[in-house]
């Protein structure tokens, strides 16, 4: 069963996690193509590090981006059929959403992988100083539990069901909206409410609290 529902979903984001893949490949690339390899010394050091600091933007991005396509493409064609396909199966509603996390969780897992096979070959290729290590497995690691937050996030969302997600989208459009309003018309001094919500997201023990830290492929 876990075979021909991780079979579906790959085909609705087969080209998302295809891309994701490339991405992957091509940050370290990008991070460390501008690093001379005739030399190691400290006069490099900062540049370098400079260089794999903007890659950790990267690859957030990059696991922001491919975690909420797969969770879309997830229900899309369960949405679009009124759960028809869903309904029909012999198993428990509760299980196919299981099977359901499960698979979009292997997709996830790809990108993460190429993440780390990538950052590895790149690392190993590039003329590293003595004191600066390469950690493809621990970013690969970060890579995929970062994935799965706005993952789960966004799928229980469209899981629970689709009228509630356009309350949830409508609810948070108009809040933003307001806020911006009153702020324009010198009501509130700031975008207050946005910036609340922001902090409820991004602070320390908020849900993205993971993105608030560099993803570093190079580190000491």
């Amino acid at each position: 069963m876990f075979r021909a529902v991780f079979y579906t979903q790959w085909k609705w984001a087969r080209p998302v996690v295809l891309l994701g893949v490339l991405i992957a490949g091509y940050i370290p690339v990008e991070a460390l193509r501008s690093f001379s390899y005739k030399s190691a010394g400290e006069y490099y050091i900062p540049s370098l590090y400079a260089s794999i600091s903007s890659a950790s933007t990267g690859y957030q991005l990059l696991a922001l981006g491919v975690a909420v396509v797969v969770a879309l493409s997830a229900w899309q064609a369960d949405i679009q059929r009124q759960h028809v396909y869903s309904l029909s199966l012999p198993v428990p509603r509760w299980k196919f959403v299981l099977l359901r996390f499960g698979a979009g969780a292997a997709l996830l897992g790809i990108v993460a992988l190429a993440v780390g096979v990538f950052g590895g070959v790149a690392a190993a290729l590039a003329p590293l100083p003595a004191m600066l290590h390469a950690y493809p497995a621990g970013l690969a690691l970060r890579f995929w539990l970062g994935e799965l937050i706005p993952f789960g996030l966004i799928f229980a969302l469209l899981a629970s069901n689709s009228r509630r997600v356009r309350m949830v989208v409508i609810a948070v459009a108009t809040l933003v909206a307001v806020d911006f309003l009153l702020a324009a018309f010198g009501v509130t001094a700031t975008t207050e409410m946005t910036h609340w919500l922001w902090d409820a997201l991004y602070s320390p023990s908020g849900p993205l609290a993971a993105f608030l830290n560099r993803w570093m492929l190079i580190d000491v």
